[in-house]
């Protein structure tokens, strides 16, 4: 049996059983930036906050 023919769900189960993990992929906490007046979490294309309403300017870099 070749290394890569078990299915990705064994591979995933079989790594974390032998001490290797995957690293984070920070991709879900980079979408989010923090409202100036409230400090809500804002989604970072948004522009505007839900939680009080603040208008927000999108942000480059």
């Amino acid at each position: 049996m070749g290394r890569h023919s078990l299915p990705v769900e064994s591979r995933g189960v079989l790594g974390i059983l032998a001490g290797r993990r995957r690293q984070r992929d920070d991709l879900f906490d980079r979408s989010f930036r923090s409202c100036d007046d409230c400090g809500a979490d804002v989604y970072v294309l948004a522009d505007g906050c839900r939680d009080c309403g603040n208008v927000l300017e999108l942000q480059a870099g």
